[in-house]
């Protein structure tokens, strides 16, 4: 019998392995067996979540790349939500926790936990995580857990979880200067700019890079 989470599988690795948008149902079935494919293909047809080319290759319909999408964004969520806040280092058990998450998250948790992070924009690998309603609509019910770094009071510590910034040279500045995921930093001042310490260094910023800085409060 055909569970939810190996139809949420099954799209998932569609969109994983697609080429061009389309997947062929051989490598498919390496990953589901030949039995179980026949009835997940026919299944997901059903739901109009996915279809066939002339070739016989599989594709995502528009409801499928929407619940594809979701379940990525409630996997790579959750990688964050293990490595920012409860800490797990082992990248492996990350991955085995994060698959189960996946699952069992419904929407309303899920921007929930998004809200919490500070609406992320990867997860741990790098990788971009879909955005929600709530990144969208911008609504803070509760406030982050992760922030930027000039949110952050004079006298404030933060642990550095993420840093994301369009300019990758300034990533890699801040990197050489020893500022980088896990990294506790001070605000020492934020007037005329914002000076941090961290370790025995200090050193002045612009908002506009402290705000590529993300930091979970200590």
């Amino acid at each position: 019998m055909l569970t939810n989470q190996y139809r949420e599988e099954m799209l998932q690795l569609i969109e994983a392995i697609s080429d061009n948008g389309y997947a062929k149902i051989e490598e498919l079935k390496r990953y589901f067996g030949e039995k179980a494919i026949d009835e997940l293909i026919s299944n997901l047809k059903e739901l109009e979540m996915i279809g066939l080319n002339g070739e016989g290759n599989l594709y995502l319909t528009e409801k499928g790349k929407l619940e594809a999408s979701n379940i990525i964004r409630r996997h790579r969520l959750a990688e964050r939500l293990l490595h920012d806040v409860l800490g797990v280092e082992d990248e492996a058990a990350a991955e085995k926790h994060a698959c189960d998450f996946e699952h069992i998250l419904d929407k309303e948790v899920t921007d929930n936990i998004c809200t919490l992070l500070g609406h992320p924009k990867f997860c741990p690998d790098g990788k971009p995580i879909p955005p929600g309603e709530c990144c969208i609509k911008n609504k803070y019910k509760v406030e982050s857990i992760i922030k930027s770094l000039n949110s952050l009071d004079v006298g404030e510590r933060g642990r550095i979880a993420y840093m994301f910034s369009e300019d990758h040279s300034r990533i890699d500045k801040l990197a050489s200067m020893g500022l980088m995921p896990g990294t506790i930093v001070k605000v020492h001042q934020k007037q005329p700019s914002l000076v941090v310490c961290f370790d025995e260094t200090t050193i002045a910023m612009d908002d506009e890079i402290a705000q590529d800085i993300y930091v979970k409060k200590c």
